[in-house]
């Protein structure tokens, strides 16, 4: 998708930032007119203005929301709940996902292995849907903790990811 609605974003983006639109459009470089279009008007964001936002003004969380929207990749919380809720809260959260997760894992660890060498039937394909769909709900929890503690050390996830990237490399998690 080369276009998105961001009005949403961008309003909470100029919330959070305690930014002026007027400053938004100047440091991106963007028209004070579309701007103004694309936070009040619900006008679509070309995907290159979304990353001159992101570059000056984009925080985790609207990068986050950008990856979702053009891409349709995971975003972190950013619903009432991340709004409220501290790191430690968060917390608490992640544990019931990661307990509703796991009532499910010994089957679906059996289904996984069962599928290399035979066909699963319709209700283990749901079988594992619902663990995957289950897993998604803590992955979405602990990235909003991610998110919650690199705000306080004042790191962006990017920071985060460039320091862990060598060691990631190393253990072959990733490739260079």
């Amino acid at each position: 998708m080369s276009k998105a609605i961001l009005n949403t974003e961008l309003q909470s983006l100029l919330a959070r930032k305690n930014l002026q639109q007027k400053e938004l459009s100047i440091d991106a470089k963007i028209s004070n007119s579309s701007m103004n279009g694309y936070v009040n008007q619900k006008h679509p964001v070309p995907v290159t203005k979304a990353v001159d936002i992101a570059k000056t003004n984009g925080d985790d969380l609207f990068i986050s929301q950008m990856s979702y929207k053009y891409l349709g990749f995971i975003k972190s919380m950013d619903g009432p709940l991340a709004e409220i809720c501290t790191t430690a809260e968060l917390d608490i959260f992640q544990k019931m996902e990661s307990e509703e997760r796991k009532e499910r894992k010994n089957r679906a660890e059996v289904l996984i292995v069962q599928s290399k060498i035979r066909n699963l039937e319709n209700f283990e394909y749901d079988e594992l849907k619902q663990y995957v769909l289950e897993f998604l709900d803590e992955i979405i929890v602990e990235l909003a903790i991610v998110f919650s503690i690199l705000k306080i050390i004042g790191m962006s996830i990017q920071e985060a990811v460039r320091i862990k990237m060598p060691e990631w490399i190393a253990r072959k998690y990733m490739k260079g």
